[in-house]
């Protein structure tokens, strides 16, 4: 019987899932980073919890941070996993690594309806909206309304390019795209460190306020949890209001849907805005036609209560590529570890050798 393990390694939690060939997937196993030294640390933790001290045949982790080759630097940890160490110390035959946000790239071709909010569906060749603002059910009309159980994979259409975009930590970007006739290669690269662009007076002045603060004013800056945190604090500086106190994104979040804060409140809509304004880019630097996925820790979240038509306005607001944009369906990714879901997709293809 083989033995695969799935890992999702981020800065806080270490998830693991084993899958047995033939046997339904195990339970996901989580392990705090802050009670582990290192990954091989965590992953004997994992065999004591789990019951399982047989070789692996194969282990995928997906990395909260960059990957060159066989080496991934999870940034946060300050961790530097080496596949070929994890190989020898770990007993397992092979070591599979891919960025976290990479991840969420290959899981999409296996959502499902549930594991997805539609914001916009994209409009018909006819020029009518569907699914527009859609709720986690889809509307009538959707790409996705063809299995009316909400059980089956959504893929719109597997040769389309999609895009991921996920604030949480810091800003991740990805591409899941076609490569010849059969194969599919998820994308990686560093997207959230592009600059950011203004479109208003007001975002200029925050943009101005970062760009001194912290020497250049990426996407990351704003579009994240810290970026929410330092906006907060740059529009409370512009109004000259008083800031004796640090807010964490949650609590800024907090206030702003109860309506306690103006400063708070600004700052998400400002969050929002600049989203789906970078989404936008994104989506037509790829040409993703296949749809957008806003993934990572905070706008899945937020749930109804993040603006979708700000975003999608923000989102569609490329002049003379408006319409273009206004056909991709955008859709909130709400399955709680897309991550794994993506390394086993991808780790049972490259042992059938299919990629």
């Amino acid at each position: 019987m083989t033995r695969f393990l799935a890992v999702d390694l981020g800065g806080t939690h270490i998830r693991f899932r084993l899958l047995q060939g033939g046997v339904q997937p195990a339970a996901v196993h989580d392990i705090e980073t802050s009670t582990v030294r290192n990954f091989e640390d965590a992953l004997g933790q994992w065999r004591k919890k789990a019951g399982v001290h047989e070789w692996l045949d194969a282990i995928a982790i997906a990395s909260a941070g960059p990957v060159a080759g066989h080496r991934a630097h999870i940034t946060n940890l300050d961790w530097i996993l080496d596949a070929r160490t994890i190989e020898r110390n770990c007993h397992t035959r092979r070591c599979v690594l891919v960025n976290d946000v990479a991840a969420i790239a290959w899981a999409l071709p296996v959502l499902r309806h549930k594991d997805l909010r539609t914001l916009a569906a994209g409009i018909s060749c006819d020029g009518s909206t569907r699914g527009e603002h859609g709720s986690a059910t889809n509307g009538p009309g959707s790409r996705m309304a063809d299995d009316p159980r909400g059980t089956g994979s959504h893929t719109p259409d597997d040769r389309t390019t999609k895009a991921v975009i996920a604030p949480g930590t810091g800003l991740g970007m990805s591409a899941l795209v076609a490569a010849g006739m059969e194969n599919l290669v998820a994308v990686e690269g560093e997207g959230g460190h592009r600059t950011l662009a203004a479109q208003t007076p007001r975002e200029w002045a925050i943009v101005t306020v970062l760009a001194e603060r912290f020497g250049h004013a990426s996407a990351e800056r704003a579009l994240s949890g810290p970026g929410i945190e330092a906006m907060w604090r740059a529009l409370a500086s512009i109004d000259g209001a008083r800031c004796d106190r640090d807010m964490m994104a949650a609590d800024i979040a907090r206030d702003a849907f109860a309506r306690r804060d103006p400063i708070a409140q600004e700052t998400i809509a400002v969050f929002t805005g600049f989203l789906g304004s970078v989404a936008g880019d994104l989506a037509l630097t790829l040409g993703a036609r296949g749809g957008v996925y806003i993934a990572g820790g905070i706008v899945p979240g937020w749930g109804e209560r993040f603006d979708a038509r700000l975003f999608l306005d923000r989102f569609r607001a490329k002049g003379r590529f408006r319409t273009y944009l206004s056909a991709i369906p955008v859709h909130v990714v709400t399955h709680p570890c897309p991550g794994l879901v993506g390394v086993e997709y991808l780790l049972e293809h490259q042992m059938a050798g299919r990629f």
